[in-house]
């Protein structure tokens, strides 16, 4: 069975395009990524800059790269884990 983090990020590479504009990053995940946050973790070299490509000042997030990145900074809910483990068995 898949987790919840599995699922997320599936989920998210069915709703977000390929290739997108950083600016649309609030609006596209309803605000569950923030753009400014992420702007942030840029400058600081938190994320690789792979997951970024630019045309002209437009600064377009590379899916499937961000997310596989975005992955790593995700937990599940550890409550929730532990009950559907008990449930698993």
């Amino acid at each position: 069975m898949s987790s919840c983090i599995d699922q997320t990020i599936l989920e998210f590479q069915q709703a977000l395009p390929v290739i997108f504009r950083g600016k649309e990053l609030d609006r596209l995940t309803g605000k569950a990524i923030r753009w400014r946050s992420i702007q942030n973790l840029r400058s600081k070299r938190v994320i690789p800059p792979e997951c970024f490509i630019y045309s002209g000042s437009k600064v377009l997030v590379r899916r499937d790269l961000f997310l596989e990145w975005w992955r790593g900074t995700l937990r599940e809910n550890t409550v929730a884990a532990k009950r559907r483990a008990r449930h698993d068995v």
